[in-house]
């Protein structure tokens, strides 16, 4: 606060007023003394007020509020299995294109129906020329199934397997490794010796191995590198 004096009250607050360039309801004033005039101009004071300017309440800013933060949007786990799927779907289409071009360029004539299931895909040949499709021992089909295998697996990062039939050899060939198996483990068991079959294609060796898995006579192992890679009967 500011102090003046004037004769009188009013005129030191005026006085004030007019110094602090404020109206009186824009200040704060305190009469510290009224105006005396003395005895025969002794003891004689001038008004004295105290002037300042109202403090003004200052306003509360409100809390500025933290922006909201979001998940970024992600696909559903929905789309992504459809998206998976439609990539599959084109894929498997895919296999089956390169697989007809490549039988027609080994001379084959030849249709091919594709039946997915969950974890296989099934391509099964129609043609009058089955043994040039099959091969010895299947040597031919299997190496066109690989070939697919590859194919497939350079698409997709799924783990599907291909599997390629003709007048459903697949089935005859299972029939045929499983007699296979148990007169070969028979032979062991009577010669108590080692035996050892030719190289075959993995699911090939899965066969024999399911075949004697229940004979407690011998036990079943493989040995070997692709595609050289054979099946060991052993008794026990």
């Amino acid at each position: 606060m500011t102090k003046f004096e004037g004769k009188t009250v009013q005129q030191a607050i005026t006085l004030g007023l007019t110094t602090l360039a404020l109206t009186e309801e824009q200040a704060d004033i305190t009469v510290l003394r009224q105006a005396k005039k003395g005895f025969l101009g002794l003891g004689k004071k001038l008004a004295l007020v105290e002037v300042s300017a109202k403090k003004v309440p200052v306003a509360k800013k409100a809390p500025v509020s933290e922006p909201v933060k979001t998940a970024p949007v992600t696909e559903s786990d929905e789309a992504k299995r459809e998206k998976r799927q439609a990539e599959l779907e084109k894929a498997l289409l895919a296999v089956g294109d390169y697989l007809a071009a490549v039988t027609q360029k080994m001379g084959i004539k030849a249709t091919i129906d594709l039946t997915p299931s969950r974890h296989t895909a099934y391509y099964k040949f129609e043609t009058n020329q089955e043994g040039l499709l099959i091969g010895k021992r299947g040597r031919t089909l299997n190496a066109l199934q690989l070939l697919a295998q590859d194919y497939l697996d350079k698409q997709v990062h799924q783990h599907v397997r291909v599997m390629l039939d003709v007048s459903d050899y697949r089935k005859q060939r299972q029939e045929t490794l499983t007699h296979l198996a148990q007169n070969v483990a028979r032979e062991a068991v009577l010669a108590r010796s080692v035996m050892s079959l030719d190289p075959m294609p993995a699911y090939e060796r899965k066969i024999i191995h399911a075949a004697l898995a229940q004979d407690q006579r011998v036990q079943t192992y493989s040995k070997g590198s692709e595609p050289k890679r054979y099946v060991v009967i052993e008794p026990v």
